[in-house]
């Protein structure tokens, strides 16, 4: 069994790798665009699966190439910087509620707006807070080009089986939407942290 992966950055060939199946396999891009708020370029990906050359099964997804970190500005404040350079974030506590769903949107639409009037009133950043949304919502935060910081849902943290338990659920939240370029940054806690009880 074989895996061919390729990129195509609006129908143009990025790159290409393929390999034995169930190893790493790394997809070299060429000339990367960077994804940012303002132009937030997202490459398309076919990956199928091959046996004895014939194609036995393929996915299609999408990815975004951008890098985040701490750089230090010249009045000696550290600053978070998106592909290199600080980035001036200005955005809105988004608890997610709905008054025709309360934790649910009604339509795929209705998340689709939310982001596209945030991004035309001047935002481009939604700290989501103590909820995880559907993956839906994350993909248009992508393709619209809005920064995200996800919040840790609250948790009863003040027993060690609590403690283990927000850590479990946390690693799983991670691990789920650690690839989307739109988000940025775990906020951990919200609010103070209670002392551990037996």
């Amino acid at each position: 069994m074989r895996v061919e992966a390729r990129a195509t950055a609006k129908d143009f060939a990025a790159g290409k790798v393929a390999g034995q199946a169930n190893t790493d396999l790394f997809l070299p891009v060429d000339s990367p665009h960077p994804w940012t708020p303002d132009d937030p370029f997202l490459y398309d990906v076919t990956v199928t699966l091959q046996r004895n050359g014939r194609e036995t099964d393929r996915v299609t997804s999408y990815f975004g190439m951008r890098s985040v970190g701490l750089i230090k500005a010249p009045d000696g404040f550290t600053r978070i910087a998106l592909n290199g350079r600080p980035i001036f974030q200005v955005g809105v506590l988004d608890q997610g509620f709905w008054p025709d769903g309360l934790y649910t949107a009604p339509t795929d639409e209705a998340l689709r707006h939310d982001i596209e009037f945030l991004k035309a009133s001047g935002f481009n950043l939604v700290r989501k807070h103590v909820k995880v949304e559907l993956e839906r919502w994350y993909y248009w935060c992508d393709c619209l080009g809005i920064l995200v910081w996800q919040d840790m849902p609250s948790a009863n943290n003040n027993t060690r089986a609590g403690r283990a338990q927000f850590e479990s659920e946390l690693l799983r939240m991670i691990s789920g939407l650690q690839n989307h370029p739109s988000l940025i940054m775990w906020i951990l806690f919200n609010g103070r942290l209670g002392p551990i009880r037996n």
